[in-house]
């Protein structure tokens, strides 16, 4: 589980004030590498091959939460998906699905 903590430079719309999308997407993507590299026997850097967030709810300004799961490990291609959350776990603001390439 990883965290990050809320930015200005990160709100996107600053009436709500809400997190921008593509900072809410860099994070759970870079979240997923951190948990491929964690989790993998090789110490390279994945390329990322896909990469899908389904946003669920507005990202308030407050630190969020990521969540990663292993979907699939196998010795070229891993699936990871990814959760963010906010206050409550269980209500996520965003789903992400990420496909990686390791080189041996």
């Amino acid at each position: 589980m990883l965290f990050t903590p809320s930015k200005k430079s990160n709100i996107g719309n600053p009436t709500l004030p809400a997190l921008h999308g593509g900072a809410i997407a860099g994070f759970m993507e870079l979240s997923a590498m951190i948990h491929v590299l964690q989790h993998s026997k090789n110490d390279k850097i994945p390329k990322v091959v896909d990469f899908a967030v389904d946003y669920v709810r507005a990202g308030k300004y407050v630190a969020t939460h990521s969540r990663c799961k292993l979907v699939y490990l196998g010795r070229r291609m891993i699936n990871v998906s990814v959760s963010a959350w906010q206050e409550d776990e269980t209500a996520p603001i965003a789903m992400a699905r990420a496909q990686f390439l390791v080189k041996e």
